[in-house]
């Protein structure tokens, strides 16, 4: 489906665009992507992917966690809308045979309804101009019972809103950090059930889990 996009949202999502293309080449080797490694994981392991599921990863990057999820699933899905980042993830999954890397936007996921039972997205939420959009697109190729897992920073610490506040004025890819709790509230408005929260870092960064039940 195509949606409607306004000039604040384009610009918007055109920063986050140029933003990634110019990080793909030192993508997982740097010390803040090895740190966003590390959450990552934990991401995903809340998640407990098993033979037989499908995942989708909704803000890629350069796909450390679709390699690792192929591992276990059956096919592993990656969606980013830097297209550098597409290119270097499909380098680094080289022969791999159950893996797919797809330019996409988070809000227009190019797949059919109910194509994954799993979906994963971690350090890209904050983001997303629309992200009730977003989740309603995550619930939509999720199969009933789908699990999603949504890992990113969170505004629950007080050190995080003064540092979301600076990000909103300095950089443009930047929207917004949520509090866990909204997050929370925010899957349940899209669908899932079975929420739970996990904050770490005094409320700096959250996990936030669900089960989809509705659209």
């Amino acid at each position: 489906m195509t949606r409607v996009t306004s000039d604040a949202d384009g610009r918007n999502k055109d920063a986050a665009r140029r933003r990634f293309d110019r990080w793909a080449p030192t993508y997982e080797r740097d010390r803040r992507s090895r740190f966003n490694a590390r959450l990552q994981r934990d991401a995903l392991s809340a998640l407990h992917l098993q033979r037989g599921d499908r995942l989708l990863d909704v803000g890629c990057g350069t796909g450390a966690a679709v390699r690792e999820a192929a591992t276990a699933a059956e096919w592993a899905v990656g969606v980013d809308i830097s297209p550098e980042m597409i290119a270097r993830a499909a380098e680094l999954a080289a022969g791999l045979a159950n893996v797919e890397f797809v330019v996409a936007d988070s809000e227009n996921l190019p797949f059919a309804d109910a194509t994954f039972t799993a979906a994963l997205c971690t350090a890209s939420f904050h983001h997303y101009p629309n992200p009730s959009t977003a989740l309603a697109e995550m619930a939509r190729v999720l199969d009933l019972g789908g699990r999603l897992v949504i890992a990113d920073g969170a505004a629950d610490r007080l050190a995080a809103r003064l540092a979301d506040a600076v990000l909103r004025r300095v950089d443009g890819s930047h929207v917004r950090l949520y509090r866990a709790g909204e997050l929370a509230a925010m899957l349940r408005s899209a669908g899932f059930s079975d929420v739970e929260v996990h904050t770490l870092y005094d409320g700096a960064y959250a996990i936030v889990s669900g089960r989809r039940v509705s659209v």
